[in-house]
């Protein structure tokens, strides 16, 4: 059964979490880099396509609580760490420099490379784990919801953590985030599901607004392209929209991207200004934002959750079934109708050798473990802070895309039955994370840790 399907931030792997373990396959050309498997898996996490993974268990075995991280790393088949939480983790995402823990009512943010929190965030309730974190740490923000019954969303700076902005997005809670590239801009929807707004980072001024449709749905993915000329939205609708982003985008040298056509790009400049000093009602009526191109699933069933991916280039979208396909379109230089290039499955046969275990008898120990809790607090009410760092060779790039030396390394034991070789696990867990009350921050209150 799979749990969860997704990408890592440049878009050239897949990571599929099921109820037998976790793979990773290599989008072009399409192939399976590696597998692992007893044990649930529901979220997998990669960094960009080195060797570190974060995972979350789906609560089938106790060693795979919804409660705990685990990081992993795919080149040893070894478990690196053990974050645990108070309450079921929501969602997860890392950068070079982050890692992101979202709780229901809590944000945690980790030094990736110590694993020390550097601050906490209490929010507003957020039961589904939405939130935006940018790939690139150069803009190193984080979108949230600010409201649980209003369309506010916060801007976060996670590098210096701090916040940066609040946006009055929508007029209904916020259901979807998702941030380009570069991380800065950012494009929403509320639980409506008609419209989609993309906005500045870290500002926060509205630049489009697209009409998905005028009935409701559940919206379950957006994404941008390389350039963020185009967007793409996949919906319970079954049908998948790509909209153009036309606003005048001015590179070195003054030449333009983002839109083919010159007088429609300062047409569409021109209506995203006008579309900052309106209300979101009133400029929804006045702004153009039909699609572009689409794709019809119509086999799809609306309970099957898609996610969605540009591939290097401008004319490729990248489709991910919770059903357990992945798919390649074409996009039409002229739009309309997508073209399915490719299908391939990614649901394995209950007879297949599923490769080296990672739970259970002979499996992948921890090198250490770390436990979230307010109880745990050291002497004089002060945080205990890890002194662990990453090594290296965690960051180490081991998923190359031509196909050379780490696809050898991480697939020599795929089915092979063999098990990983365990290390030496830490006896003592190192608890950490005390938490001070801090007056509130546009509606989410804050909770530092004291640096050691």
């Amino acid at each position: 059964m799979t749990l969860s399907v997704g990408f890592n931030q440049d878009c050239s792997l897949i990571t599929v979490g099921s109820s037998r373990g976790f793979s990773v396959y290599r989008c072009n050309p399409f192939k399976k880099c590696f597998q692992a498997a007893d044990g649930s898996i529901k979220f997998v996490e990669m960094l960009f396509s080195t060797s570190l993974v974060a995972l979350v268990g789906a609560g089938k075995q106790p060693a795979f609580s919804p409660r705990r991280i685990r990081l992993y790393n795919t080149k040893t088949r070894q478990f690196i760490c053990e974050l645990d939480f108070a309450t079921t983790v929501l969602n997860v995402k890392m950068n070079n420099k982050r890692l992101i823990a979202v709780l229901e009512n809590k944000i945690h943010i980790f030094d990736l490379e110590t694993l020390n929190i550097l601050h906490t965030l209490r929010t507003p309730p957020n039961p589904k784990g939405v939130i935006s974190l940018s790939s690139n740490v150069m803009n190193g923000f984080m979108a949230l919801p600010g409201h649980d019954s209003k369309g506010e969303i916060l801007i976060y700076d996670v590098i210096n953590c701090q916040v940066r902005s609040s946006i009055n997005a929508c007029n209904n809670p916020v259901q979807k985030l998702s941030m380009n590239a570069e991380g800065t801009l950012l494009a929403a929807a509320s639980t409506q599901g008609t419209v989609i707004r993309v906005f500045s980072v870290p500002d926060g001024n509205k630049l489009h607004t697209f009409r998905r449709g005028s009935s409701s749905a559940t919206i379950h993915s957006i994404a941008f392209n390389r350039n963020s000329s185009l967007i793409a939205v996949s919906s319970s609708s079954r049908t998948i929209h790509v909209f153009e982003l036309k606003s005048a985008q001015t590179k070195k040298g003054g030449k333009q991207t983002g839109g083919k056509n010159p007088a429609k790009s300062r047409s569409g400049s021109t209506s995203g200004s006008l579309a900052s000093l309106l209300p979101n009602i009133i400029s929804d009526i006045v702004e153009p934002g039909r699609n572009f191109a689409y794709i019809n699933l119509k086999d799809s069933p609306q309970t099957h959750r898609t996610v969605l991916a540009f591939e290097k280039g401008q004319d490729k979208l990248l489709v991910l079934s919770s059903q357990g396909y992945f798919c390649r379109y074409i996009i039409p230089k002229e739009g309309g109708e997508c073209k399915l290039a490719m299908e391939f499955p990614l649901i394995e046969k209950p007879d297949e050798e599923m490769g080296v275990k990672i739970h259970g008898k002979g499996a992948a120990q921890t090198l250490f473990h770390l436990q979230y809790d307010q109880r745990s607090v050291g002497e004089g009410g002060e945080s205990k802070h890890s002194t662990t760092r990453l090594a290296k060779e965690h960051f180490e790039n081991v998923f190359l895309e031509d196909g050379g030396e780490g696809d050898e390394v991480v697939g020599d034991n795929i089915g092979g039955g063999g098990s990983a070789t365990a290390t030496h696990t830490s006896s003592d867990s190192k608890k950490v994370a005390a938490e001070e009350r801090q007056p509130q921050v546009r509606g989410i209150e804050t909770k530092s840790q004291q640096q050691p």
